[in-house]
């Protein structure tokens, strides 16, 4: 059976094997993602419904035998085929119990082994169709707290991020926003999403969101793409992601990104504080297909604060400094 088409999902946190076997898929005709724990992983799974997933178990944040559980529960007819350098009977047991089609352990010398055991797994697979949407895999997290406790733990940054010479500290995060922070070349782009609700809706969303970021960043790296350093276009591409996903649920993002040069560019979709962001708002991501997102410039100085505030009483103060 031909791979060509098939979405595949790959949740591996090691570099060079996960591009290897990328590479390979690619090669074959396979439309490929990538998540790198297992937290990116279910949100990957919940935006791209892939055809079969790839997964380790040794993981940052999830490790493998919990996201097994939630996809084999969410997506009873997407095989989940572990490769693992556990060996162990008992890992194995496990891994299978939780809903694993099959497992294969590392290393692997001939990627061909991963082949065929997609094309068994897909052909026992054979006439049952994936319908499943991804407000469904919401409502997994709305019946797992903990679930959706661990990642709004995950969402949340430390307090202190430092990306050579530049310096950022958040404080009083409280429950709604959400930073994040991006070193782009010479420059830091700093992302402050807030989220809609509060509990399981906003653990998933924010998730989902954050895992939206991971192609741009990464093509980025490679050479591929400038959008990281277009703020405007960063929430361009954000809103239209989130309108095709079919999720329901708006989020107010603003992107800034600073230079130690240049000043600072940014654009705002719905934050409403500080004032003189909330003057060059728009309307928030997910709300509007046709919505588009000013680009505006002005003055920084360190430290640089930013201090944003929910009309529920959350609050966030960022500071920038560039030493």
């Amino acid at each position: 059976m031909s791979k060509a088409g098939l979405r595949i999902l790959v949740v591996e946190d090691e570099v060079v094997f996960r591009h290897s076997l990328v590479n390979y898929l690619e090669h074959d005709g396979a439309c490929v993602f990538q998540a790198e724990d297992g937290i990116e992983g279910l949100s990957a799974a919940a935006l791209y419904h892939p055809d079969v997933v790839l997964c380790d178990l040794n993981m940052p944040n999830m490790d493998g035998h919990e996201v097994i559980a939630c996809l084999s529960a969410r997506y009873p007819h997407t095989p989940v085929i572990v490769i693992s350098a556990q060996s162990k009977m008992e890992a194995v047991e496990r891994a299978l119990r939780a809903g694993a089609r099959d497992f294969l352990l590392k290393p692997i010398s001939d990627f061909g082994q991963v082949r065929r055991s997609i094309e068994q797994c897909l052909a026992a697979n054979h006439g049952y169709g994936q319908q499943l949407e991804l407000m469904d895999h919401m409502d997994f997290f709305r019946e797992h707290d903990k679930a959706a406790t661990r990642l709004l733990a995950w969402l949340k940054p430390p307090g202190l991020q430092e990306w050579g010479p530049w310096q950022v500290t958040f404080k009083g995060m409280g429950n709604l926003f959400i930073p994040d922070t991006f070193k782009v070349d010479d420059k830091l782009l700093v992302l402050v999403m807030e989220l809609p609700v509060l509990g399981v809706d906003a653990a998933f969303c924010g998730a989902l969101v954050r895992s939206l970021m991971n192609g741009p960043y990464r093509q980025f790296q490679r050479g591929e793409s400038l959008l990281l350093t277009q703020p405007h276009r960063l929430l361009d591409y954000l809103n239209l992601q989130l309108i095709e996903s079919g999720l329901r649920h708006s989020f107010a993002m603003a992107a800034l990104l600073f230079d130690q040069e240049d000043g600072l560019v940014f654009a705002n979709a719905g934050l409403t504080s500080p004032h003189w962001l909330v003057r060059s708002g728009g309307l928030p991501l997910g709300l509007l297909r046709t919505s588009h997102y000013a680009l505006h410039r002005r003055s920084w100085h360190e430290p640089f604060d930013l201090q944003f505030r929910s009309d529920s009483g959350s609050a966030l103060h960022v500071q920038v400094r560039h030493h």
